[in-house]
């Protein structure tokens, strides 16, 4: 309830300005929580009531009592944001009341730190935050060279603080409304006018939320302060009359608060008051309420206000042409701007006014040296009673303190004579009475001393000397590493030079006074201290001297004396000053000379530290440049290594599929003649343990090109749906006899296109579901794709293979993964296999950005998962190849269409144009050193449409083409083989690039070679070929590229790749026959005819290869040598694996064979 009538009043306040009322319920609300005291309450309306309310009804220093309860009650209660509000509103409350700024920003600092990062607090570390950049401003910490910075500093950005208020804070208004009305302080002080109007406008708009926070009504003060002084710089206009009506409106809200509380708020309205009287020329009236608003500020130690009441109504005179009461205003507005610690600001008042404030220092120590001495009675020559008033008006704050400290004798006594009181000249009491001889002294002693410790202990015990038994104790203060310490303190028992923090004085009177030295940096002369209302709380009765020792306006430290009361005098004050004087200068000369020795043993140890830094830089750089040997040394080793791999596995690739091949292809022309049971028995299991071990080799080679990262995967426009089913129907139709049943649910859409890679998606589905059926005996094996998300432009595919099959244990499953790894030993020897096939498929899936997974139940069966997302294609459905940024380039594509017009770098040539030349007339070149070869290419390019001729070397190659070109039937193009004897393809090449007939010179070459070692494709361009195809070749794939470069109707041809076997057969059986006929004799014709006999047999005139072997074994006549020999070679001739494949097979490219078919793999493949 207490805390419901809180806040009713402040709903009184906000709703309907009704102060009166709300201070009554405030009154109710706290006597009803003062019976119950409820920490967590209490301590919260007692904020509020300091917050909302207490400014109508007490002064603002009354208030930081009642925010202290309530953060011993918030302690109490543990309410962390509670204590950081009220925390910030102290901080609010003694910037009102003009405290201390670099105290301020202390405690600004270090309060709240049991809260923690309060700065990034929105509610009480905003006023926290707020305070302590507008006292850094006016100390001028912050960047207040420009108005958009005046609140910034090194380690505060007001922009960013803004954002991230704007961001963190439920009502951000709030927040941004507290920390612009405190930032218009600054900017109005440092004549950021325009500015300050642009933040107290928006500021003003929304300010209502703060409803009766002080902050409401200092953005419309400072706002309105703003606005006159846009009026008064600016031209006279109907612009000027709306501004000052505006105003005066915000002077009506500022006097609606300032007539419930006069004390808070009538300086505010008295000044706005007396700028507009000097608007509108009513010179009086302002001068009036400037001196009443000084009078305010002076009377309730609003020091801020005071300081700018004095700034305005210098100013105010300095525009009426009163210059020299002018110069006596400002000095006491920079001196209160000093006295609360603003030196920033004291010192933009001071740039300010430059002229007529550094012209008053001037006039006065000119007055100062015209003075009278007391030899004429010191009485003053004044010229008008009116001048002698300015003259007392000049005193700054200091004279009035040492008035105040110092009753004058009479009021006779001018400024000379109040100067020499406090020690700045002593010509007024007389040095004859003065003891020179202790000065001297003293000079002589300290001048010679350059250690601090020393100086400061020898001056200490002269001071006591020549005070005598006035004295109880003398020290010195100074600045440490640690702060401000009494570096040496004398008393009748000896001198001690040791630092002693001022915090650590057990003396409180001693500590009062010396701090108030150093914050004023005035003279104290005391004669009973428990008479002098600043310092009487310390119960101590003493007489006190501390002047403080200045080097021009370089503040060194404090010379203290205490003694019985009434104990010292005058004179005691005046011969101190001047060993001050002196002092100032020994202890400047020692602590630059401390700092120079400081410096210097900074260097020497700089010095030592560089040469062992530099030492252990080199011995670092010795030790880096060896690591770096040793790292070139390993990154060759390992680039060597990488490339003996590279080789050997192209050399694995030749050696082991060329015969592999033979035997694949021996066995399927085995397998299609007319065999008994158990020769089909022994074909099969040939062709099994073919398959077998080409497998093992292309997992070999495709782990080993994944494991170095070369695997070149090529993204093209693909139907997914159709793909898995092509690998579902090939392996289910093959598995079927063993009893299995294949679940195809394929959930995609059919007609939907995405970018991907077939050939390695079949592998990928080939690998699993050969594993599901290897372990399946009975049950089924069902493939499973589902579309998991799709957007416009990706799609992403969950596919599950899942089998009935034997399973694996969950300790086994983590080793399936692992390269050459199966479940244990005994699957290897039941199933066979090397271990590669899911290592495999990770790593594809891998590439591919996706990710694959396994479960298994031993005895119930295993489903393997993965996920891809694929990229849709695009609506044009173009299927041109583009290859995945993951991997270099495939070194052996299988025909390159974009290399055509390619030269050798520097060479350039213009080919021949086919387009323009008739299908019947074009003339094909032939460069092939192996006669099957040879055959085979002429056949075939005949049976395309067109002419050609075949060549065993590159030389015959070059010479044919320069004579059918002086003949006028040059050739167009060049099928170029690269390895032949004489000249090879390259050099071949690079003679026909180099020739001068532009027929020769201008034919199309491409290249045909069996390598399949990386950077071979490149090298071909680079000698100057056009084209590059890879062996094998596919007789569709040489067809294509043909007619590509004809640009002509293609010719239809039926039954292309039968056609292409039956020329492969034929060359190879005229070979054979050719090869029989010149190594048999004339005599031995009969075994020609029995040859040709069983080869027509062979080629299936219903007897197998056996039986014509048979019959040519048992012939009724044996033939001659010669003859015999050939007849014996015949079946061996027959199981050559270039009948079948052709020399050239062996250079099979490394990439994986994915399931081709039988015909598929039988097809010409020999050029």
């Amino acid at each position: 309830m207490g805390l419901g009538f809180c806040y009713f009043a402040m709903v009184a306040v906000i709703r309907k300005s009704d102060l009166r009322f709300a201070v009554q319920c405030q009154e109710i609300g706290h006597k009803i929580l003062e019976q119950y005291k409820d920490p967590y309450t209490y301590g919260r309306c007692l904020a509020l009531n300091a917050m909302f309310l207490e400014g109508f009804r007490s002064p603002i220093r009354d208030h930081i009592p009642i925010l202290e309860e309530s953060i011993e009650h918030a302690q109490v209660s543990g309410d962390k944001h509670l204590l950081l509000l009220a925390t910030g509103l102290i901080a609010s409350c003694r910037l009102w009341q003009g405290d201390d700024m670099a105290e301020i920003e202390n405690y600004c600092t270090f309060a709240a730190e049991d809260f923690g990062d309060w700065s990034k607090d929105v509610r009480g570390g905003t006023y926290l935050t707020a305070v302590r950049q507008t006292s850094r401003a006016l100390q001028g910490k912050t960047y207040s060279d420009a108005a958009d910075t005046v609140f910034s500093d090194a380690e505060h950005d007001s922009a960013n603080y803004l954002q991230y208020v704007i961001v963190h804070a439920s009502n951000p208004e709030r927040p941004r409304d507290v920390y612009h009305s405190l930032m218009m302080i600054p900017l109005y002080l440092y004549g950021f006018h325009d500015k300050a109007i642009e933040v107290g406008s928006a500021t003003a708009a929304s300010i209502h939320q703060l409803w009766s926070v002080r902050n409401n009504r200092l953005n419309l003060f400072y706002l309105s302060l703003s606005l006159i002084a846009k009026i008064r710089d600016g031209p006279s206009g109907g612009d000027n009359e709306r501004l000052l009506s505006q105003v005066q409106e915000y002077k009506a809200q500022i006097d609606v608060w300032q007539t419930e509380s006069s004390v808070n708020y009538l300086m505010w309205s008295l000044l706005i008051e007396a700028e507009i009287a000097d608007l509108t020329h009513k010179y009086d009236a302002a001068s009036l309420c400037y001196e009443a608003a000084i009078d305010h500020t002076q009377l309730y130690d609003f020091l801020l206000e005071q300081a700018l009441a004095f700034e305005l109504q210098g100013e105010f005179l300095m525009r009426r042409g009163s210059k020299r009461a002018a110069r006596s205003i400002l000095l006491d507005s920079v001196a209160t701007y000093a006295r609360i610690g603003a030196s920033g600001k004291a010192y933009h008042l001071k740039a300010k006014h430059e002229w007529l404030l550094s012209n008053a220092l001037n006039v006065r120590t000119v007055d100062a040296e015209v003075q009278t001495s007391s030899e004429i009675g010191n009485a003053r020559f004044t010229l008008d009673e009116a001048e002698r008033q300015r003259e007392i008006s000049s005193d700054g704050p200091g004279d009035r303190t040492n008035d105040w400290i110092s009753p004058k004798i009479s009021t006779a006594i001018g400024a000379s004579e109040r100067s020499a009181r406090t020690g700045a000249d002593v010509s007024g009491l007389g040095l004859d009475v003065l003891d020179l001889q202790s000065i001297l002294e003293f000079n002589q002693a300290i001048s010679s001393e350059l250690r601090i410790d020393h100086l400061l202990g020898k001056m200490t015990e002269i001071i006591l000397e020549s005070a005598g038994a006035q004295a109880d104790l003398a020290c010195v203060v100074v600045e440490g590493e640690g702060g401000w310490n009494v570096a040496a303190i004398g008393t009748s028992d000896g001198i001690k030079a040791e630092a002693v923090p001022l915090s650590e004085l057990s003396d409180e009177t001693q500590r009062q006074v010396l701090l108030y030295t150093m914050r004023f940096k005035e003279t104290v002369f005391v004669h009973n201290v428990l008479n002098d209302d600043r310092f009487c709380n310390t119960g101590a009765s003493k007489s006190v001297i501390s002047l403080p020792i200045l080097q021009a306006s370089e503040f060194l430290g404090v010379l203290y004396l205490e003694g019985q009361p009434h104990s010292f005098t005058d004179r005691n004050v005046g011969v101190l000053q001047l060993f001050c004087n002196q002092v100032s200068i020994s202890i400047s000369n020692a602590l630059l000379f401390k700092q120079i020795r400081k410096v210097s043993a900074a260097n020497s140890s700089m010095i030592v530290a560089q040469k062992l830094a530099l030492a252990k830089a080199r011995d670092a750089e010795l030790k880096a440049k060896t690591a770096q040997a040793e790292a070139m040394k390993s990154v060759r080793e390992k680039e060597e290594a990488a490339k003996a791999k590279s080789m050997f596995l192209a050399n694995v690739s030749h050696e082991l599929r060329t015969p592999l091949n033979g035997v694949i292809g021996m066995s399927e022309l085995l397998k299609g003649t007319i065999l008994n049971a158990e020769q089909e028995g022994y074909t099969d299991s040939i062709k099994v343990c073919a398959d077998t071990l080409l497998t093992v080799i292309n997992d070999i080679l495709d782990f080993s090109k994944l494991e170095a990262g070369k695997l070149s995967l090529f993204s093209v426009p693909m139907n997914l749906k159709a793909t898995i089913s092509e690998v579902v129907r090939a392996l289910s139709q093959t598995n079927a006899k063993k009893g299995l049943k294949t679940i195809e649910d394929l959930d995609l859409d059919g007609e939907a296109m995405v970018i991907g890679d077939p050939v390695r998606i079949h592998q990928i589905f080939m690998n699993l579901l050969s594993n599901s059926y290897k372990f399946t005996a009975k049950g089924s094996v069902t493939v499973k794709a589902r579309t998991e998300y799709q957007d416009a432009k990706s799609v992403r595919v969950t596919c599950s293979i899942i089998d009935t099959g034997i399973g694996v244990t969950q300790e086994q499953v983590s080793r399936l993964f692992r390269p050459f790894s199966q479940a244990d030993s005994s699957t290897q020897r039941s199933y066979g296999g090397s271990g590669l096939g899911l290592s495999i498929c990770k790593a594809l899936i891998s590439v591919l950005n996706g990710k694959i997974w396994l479960e298994s139940q031993l005895g119930v069966g295993t489903t393997v998962s993965f996920t891809i997302t694929f990229q849709r294609a695009p609506e044009s459905g173009r299927t041109t190849e583009i290859e995945r940024p993951v991997t270099e380039p495939d070194p052996m594509a299988t025909w390159s269409s974009d290399a055509d017009g390619q030269q050798a770098k520097g060479v350039l040539t213009t080919v021949v144009d086919l387009s323009r030349i008739p299908r019947d007339q074009l003339r094909i070149c032939i460069a092939e050193d192996n006669p099957i070869n040879q055959k085979i290419a002429v056949s075939f390019v005949t049976k395309l449409g067109f002419r050609s001729e075949a060549f065993s070397d590159g030389l015959q190659a070059v010479e044919a083409l320069r004579r059918k070109s002086a003949d006028n039937q040059p050739f167009h193009l060049v099928l170029m083989d690269v390895q032949m004897p004489v000249l090879d393809g390259y050099d071949a090449t690079r003679l026909i690039r180099k020739d001068a007939d532009p027929n020769v010179r201008g034919v199309l070459v491409i290249a045909m070679t069996a390598s399949a070692i990386r950077g071979d494709r490149e090298k071909c361009i680079d000698a100057g070929m056009n084209n590059y195809l890879a062996k094998p070749v596919r007789a569709n794939v040489l067809k294509t590229m043909l007619e590509g470069y004809l640009t002509q109707e293609p010719k239809m041809m039926v039954g292309l790749q039968e056609t292409a076997n039956q020329v492969a057969k034929d060359a190879i059986m005229e070979i054979a026959q050719e090869d029989l006929e010149k190594r048999v004799s004339a005599s031995g014709k009969k075994a020609v005819e029995a040859v040709t006999a069983a080869t027509a047999t062979a080629n299936g005139l219903g007897i197998g290869k056996r039986k014509a072997e048979d019959q040519v074994a048992h012939r009724p006549k044996p033939l001659d040598g010669a003859a015999e020999e050939a007849v014996q070679e015949w079946p061996s001739l027959m199981r050559r694996p270039t009948m079948i494949r052709g020399v050239s097979s062996s250079a099979d490219s490394t990439e994986t064979v994915t399931g081709p078919s039988a015909e598929d793999d039988m097809a010409w493949r020999s050029i």
